[in-house]
């Protein structure tokens, strides 16, 4: 396993990486581009809202099992774990429960690229 990496201080550049589906849509390939990304040494947030908590349930999904292995950072929206019945219900591994605010602050982090899937 890499060393996690700490894509939330010292300005370097950072993806965000943001999934509102669930394993319906595009199973495969938004994943692996973070995947891709994390093995490239990219400090990779993969943020999952709406429809996408489902995924940070455990082995829900072979490519966040290979991001999280890589060093990538899993976060999952609080209020759409909520809505979904998910926030009682154990998540994957270092999964970080987030609200829109912090996220918010990603967003405008002069050093984050942004891509919503």
């Amino acid at each position: 396993m890499t060393e996690e990496r700490e894509p939330f201080r010292g300005g370097t550049p950072w993806l965000l990486l943001v999934e509102s589906r669930g394993l319906e849509g595009d199973p495969d390939g938004f994943r692996q581009d973070a995947v891709t990304q994390a093995i490239m040494g990219k400090s990779v947030v993969f943020f999952l809202v709406e429809e996408g908590v489902v995924l940070a349930v455990p082995e829900s999904d072979a490519h966040l099992d290979r991001f999280q292995k890589e060093g990538g950072t899993l976060a999952a929206d609080r209020f759409s774990l909520a809505q979904r019945g998910l926030d009682k219900t154990p998540l994957r591994a270092g999964t970080r429960i987030t609200g829109m605010d912090e996220v918010a602050g990603w967003i405008l982090d002069p050093a984050v690229r942004v891509v919503w899937h």
